[in-house]
């Protein structure tokens, strides 16, 4: 498929699609299944929003979205496709690109081929609203270099211990590197807003102290049994369980986001 050009200058740097990249410094956290949610319901809004599935050679969003993508980024790698032609639809006409199930190639990926696919991303910018980019878990290159791109970063933890250690662990590495734009933070599987905030006032005094490097809140999701049901049946939660508790604060997740795009963007 073929995007439509949009009727925007693309040399002024408000007119491009903003980047959201979604990381966090250990798996499990749930990143991927709040990433879907998130890019969903952001699609539902009315923005044309694009996913692309960074956790190369172990891509999962399109299962979580109930979606079959015939082609993925390594068509793209290997020339096979255009990188138009991997867009596939999901739900509410999000735009997903799929890094690939299962392919140790694109797991092992190296800087070049990377880099392709970062300037790929790029280019598809003029013709979007807003990128959510969901990494792998993790401080490896392969999450980095995606974040190197971004114009804010998303990290999502909850409260395990470990969990927390890990974030800060990739808000370390990448300030480090020279990271130097907004990092905001998602404290995912919530028992309470308190211990959300909790959590964040923890870790964001740890990056303030040790790093010189100060984060700012997003939101919150809670510990809610129905997201699991909603993974079982490959269906985004806000979408199976519209009314619930848990989609209402996916929603006004998605709201706070939307806040952050420039606003010369359709954002």
């Amino acid at each position: 498929m073929n995007p439509n050009p949009p009727n925007r200058e693309t040399n002024d740097p408000n007119s491009r699609a903003p980047i959201f990249v979604v990381t966090s410094g250990k798996g499990g956290v749930g990143k991927t299944t709040l990433s879907v949610n998130l890019a969903v319901e952001l699609a539902a809004s009315g923005r044309r929003t694009m996913l692309i599935d960074a956790d190369l050679g172990l891509a999962n969003a399109h299962i979580l979205m109930g979606v079959r993508p015939s082609h993925s980024l390594t068509d793209y790698l290997e020339e096979r496709a255009q990188i138009t032609d991997i867009l596939v639809e999901g739900p509410c006409g999000l735009k997903l690109i799929s890094g690939g199930q299962g392919i140790k190639e694109m797991a092992n990926l190296d800087e070049q081929g990377r880099r392709r696919v970062m300037d790929a991303i790029l280019d598809l910018r003029p013709y979007t609203d807003l990128i959510l980019i969901d990494t792998g878990a993790g401080v490896s290159t392969q999450v980095t270099d995606f974040v190197g791109i971004a114009d804010r970063t998303l990290v999502v933890t909850n409260a395990n211990f470990t969990a927390l250690t890990n974030a800060y662990g990739i808000i370390k590495v990448v300030t480090q590197d020279g990271y130097d734009r907004p990092i905001h933070l998602i404290v995912n599987r919530a028992r309470s807003p308190e211990e959300a905030d909790q959590v964040y006032q923890k870790l964001k005094g740890c990056t303030e102290k040790f790093l010189g490097f100060g984060i700012d809140w997003l939101g919150l999701v809670p510990e809610d049994a129905r997201v699991n049901q909603a993974i079982q049946k490959r269906t985004p939660f806000t979408r199976l369980h519209p009314d619930a508790t848990v989609s209402s604060y996916l929603k006004k997740l998605a709201k706070n986001l939307l806040k952050l795009c420039p606003e010369r963007t359709a954002c």
